[in-house]
């Protein structure tokens, strides 16, 4: 009866621990938000081949910034008010990649993948 339970604790051990290897592959998971002073923060910093991923959220009426784009990415997606919108970049190479506002008029973000 030992042994059963025994193998069965490993098992379990083994299922949870790739488990967790899945869940460290899934990438970065970045959180921004737009207020009266743009979007918070501006610069984020990730490592390169790193699955990324944008959480943003709109929290202020007074500005422009009701979309995000990403031009080098073709990337462009609505920002409902205090909603938080998931942005499936990817995986990243090094460099600079730039994040703004629909209408280019607000002072925009900037991706380091380094």
């Amino acid at each position: 009866m030992k042994k059963v339970f025994l193998m069965v604790l490993m098992a379990a051990g083994f299922s949870y621990a790739t488990d967790m290897g899945k869940i460290k592959n899934l990438g970065q998971t970045v959180d921004i938000s737009v207020t009266k002073k743009g979007f918070e923060p501006n610069t984020i910093d990730v490592a390169p081949g790193t699955n990324i991923i944008l959480n943003v959220t709109r929290k202020t009426d007074s500005t422009c910034a009701k979309q995000i784009q990403i031009p080098s990415m073709k990337i462009k997606k609505d920002l409902p008010l205090n909603e938080t919108v998931s942005i499936k970049v990817g995986k990243l190479e090094k460099g600079e990649i730039r994040f703004g506002c629909g209408m280019n008029m607000m002072d925009s973000g900037t991706i380091f993948v380094k």
